[in-house]
């Protein structure tokens, strides 16, 4: 992956979602939107804020408990999660990234991230794709829901480590009676492009044309303007590939860019983009995406959630920035704080906690936290016995509490073994 001047990004403000196994992992570097979150803030110098929509469906069936009592329970596993995104945050930091975080106790899910894109602005939205599971743009998950109805672009991350040399972006796609290259279009090449100079990366646009599938379903015959049906298929397609091809010159005029460096594909997104993404090595496609209710989404031809379905790398889309409506809650979203004060904690140790033994007691932290906890009070305490013995102020001994340290690492290391 190439890195190049952060002053050409239009990326400044990245909203970072994470989902449990993403904000609680033993090791950072094994989540994949992570991963590439801090190669973006690396590359672009943008900010990140990383977010997770906390929730147990468990704790909101409690119809017998004392209503105090599941509050404070709430309250603990959100301030649990919360605690682990400041050692995220923590980790992020010490790469010279800058970061925010934030833990709130909300739900459905899309409804949480939505209410949080809403309060944050960020240019981009980064999620972890859920995989191909697409149904006819039915099915239920936050995945589609954020396509449908998200005003801020979003970048779904793929498994693997692709190389982002090469993107592409998918230019027009619609039917003549719907526009072939609309506005939208214009604007999303201006981001891509942007964006692609950011990185480094060489942008490659695609156009494709097809016979929308649902038409075929219906038995629609499609015209071609001034045609008649598909009579001919032979000369009906010829005919359309003239008819986008004429609007693919008039959109690489305007960008004064060789038209033959516009790939012009007949079929349906869903199958070339992948296609050319995976001949080419591409790590990232740019496309559009229109916010459709479900029933539009059955009886119009969609692009978006196949494409994302069958990609084999990571897909951005491009929104139009439209007022975002904001759902409402049914209680008031609970924002969670950090049980430990990390920097406090490694800075001071001796302050933020009493004893040593109390470090490994600390079970909201990862256990490579808490032995860096202790390894940090080891070393503070050494360097005072080192200031002591070239003559610095004397100290009251510390010999104690280093045996203290010694053995709250030794029950660490042996609830590791047992784990």
């Amino acid at each position: 992956m190439m890195r190049s001047d952060h002053d050409k990004s239009p990326i400044r403000r990245v909203l970072v979602l994470l989902h449990p196994d993403d904000a609680l992992p033993a090791q950072p570097g094994q989540s994949e939107v992570l991963q590439r979150a801090t190669w973006l803030a690396g590359a672009t110098g943008c900010k990140l804020e990383l977010f997770y929509p906390c929730h147990d469906p468990s704790l909101e069936l409690k119809l017998f408990s004392n209503r105090e009592e599941v509050s404070r329970e709430k309250e603990r596993v959100a301030n649990e999660a919360a605690t682990h995104m400041a050692e995220l945050a923590l980790h992020l930091q010490r790469q010279k990234i800058e970061v925010d975080h934030e833990v709130r106790w909300d739900h459905p899910e899309p409804d949480a991230i939505l209410r949080k894109i809403a309060d944050s602005s960020p240019d981009i939205v980064m999620k972890q794709s859920r995989g191909p599971n697409f149904v006819l743009g039915l099915s239920d998950n936050t995945d589609w829901e954020l396509l449908r109805r998200s005003p801020a672009h979003l970048w779904f991350v793929k498994p693997g480590n692709p190389s982002l040399d090469t993107v592409i972006t998918a230019i027009g796609g619609g039917t003549a009676d719907e526009g072939i290259v609309s506005e939208s279009d214009y604007d999303l090449f201006d981001f891509s492009g942007a964006v692609a100079r950011s990185l480094g990366a060489e942008n490659l646009p695609v156009h494709t044309y097809q016979v929308p599938r649902l038409y075929a379903y219906t038995a629609y015959a499609p015209v071609v303007p001034g045609g008649a049906g598909m009579s001919n298929p032979v000369e009906t397609w010829q005919e359309i590939a003239e008819v986008h091809g004429r609007e693919i010159k008039k959109f690489a005029s305007k960008y004064d860019i060789d038209p033959a460096k516009i790939r012009l594909s007949r079929g349906h997104p869903a199958e070339v983009l992948p296609e050319l993404a995976t001949s080419l090595g591409a790590g990232l496609i740019f496309m559009g995406a229109r916010n459709l209710n479900r029933w539009e989404r059955v009886f119009r031809s969609v692009s978006a959630e196949p494409v994302l379905a069958e990609a084999p790398c990571d897909v951005l889309f491009f929104k139009d920035n439209e007022d975002a409506d904001v759902p409402t809650a049914e209680e008031r979203p609970r924002a969670a704080t950090s049980d430990v004060d990390l920097e406090m904690a490694i800075t001071h140790p001796e302050k933020a906690f009493r004893t040593p033994r109390a470090v490994v007691e600390a079970g909201q932290l990862t256990r490579a936290m808490r032995r860096r906890i202790l390894d940090a009070w080891e070393r503070d305490i050494q360097a005072q016995q080192s200031e002591e013995d070239e003559g610095g102020p004397v100290r009251p001994t510390q010999a104690g509490v280093l045996k203290e340290i010694s053995s709250a690492k030794d029950a660490l290391a042996r609830a590791a073994q047992r784990e």
